[in-house]
């Protein structure tokens, strides 16, 4: 039922954009439209999405175990290109990886720039971290960090 009562993003911009917005009300009046973000609880529903042993993630995503587990418990917030690296690791798709990086405060990929393209095709395509690694080199452009 709260579903029903959620304002559409573009609803809400367009409410605080008005000139003499009680703050206060706007926010009694639109509490269950905001979303709560849970990065834990984000990464681990993305993991479990991915059906890969924690093991192979962390492997194929080429990151320290210690890290790894910093951002499972949500102590760490990873890098935009630690982030592409762990949806590459796990098989998921762009739109999750969209959402990783807009919950975690990074600029969502984009594909008018050339090295976010790259990301987005080995995405898009399952190529794995060295694979997209190579691809990124051999277009002149920065590896992931």
């Amino acid at each position: 039922m709260t579903e029903l009562l959620r304002k559409q993003t573009d609803e809400l911009l367009n409410e605080l954009k008005q000139k003499n917005i009680d703050i206060q009300d706007y926010i009694n009046h639109n509490e269950n439209s905001f979303i709560e973000i849970n990065l834990r609880t984000m990464w681990e529903e993305l993991f479990k999405k991915s059906n890969k042993s924690k093991s192979d993630i962390i492997n194929n995503a080429d990151i320290s175990y210690i890290y790894f587990y910093e951002i499972l418990q949500g102590k760490k917030i990873p890098t935009k290109d630690k982030i592409v690296r762990l949806i590459l690791a796990m098989e998921l798709s762009l739109d999750d990886c969209q959402m990783a990086l807009k919950y975690c405060n990074h600029s969502q990929l984009y594909p008018r720039i050339k090295r976010d393209s790259l990301i987005i095709y080995a995405i898009e395509n399952k190529l794995n971290l060295y694979d997209l690694q190579e691809l990124l080199n051999s277009n002149g452009e920065k590896e992931l960090k």
